[in-house]
């Protein structure tokens, strides 16, 4: 699911482009790509619905997000979390 997601976000890549990519730079990016959506999507929450949801729904929502804004160092972080 990430290289489609890839792809759509770095709209100057090719599936062909991508493949013969580092592997350090392609996470890199990836990294990058969630840190940024998540951003965005926060920015989103915070000016649209935060004030219309219930507190624990809205602290919940927030708290995925920046998780999410950490990028892969966050979902790495969260594995761990999960796995203790």
């Amino acid at each position: 699911m990430v290289i489609p997601q890839f792809l759509r976000f770095y709209t100057g890549y090719t599936a062909q482009t991508l493949m013969s990519e580092y592997a350090q730079t392609f996470f890199s990016l990836v990294n990058a790509m969630f840190r940024i959506k998540a951003l965005e999507q926060l920015d989103l929450i915070h000016a649209n619905t935060i004030q219309n949801m219930e507190k624990k729904d809205a602290e919940k929502s927030i708290s995925e997000l920046r998780n999410n804004a950490r990028g892969l160092h966050g979902i790495i972080q969260e594995v761990r979390n999960i796995k203790k």
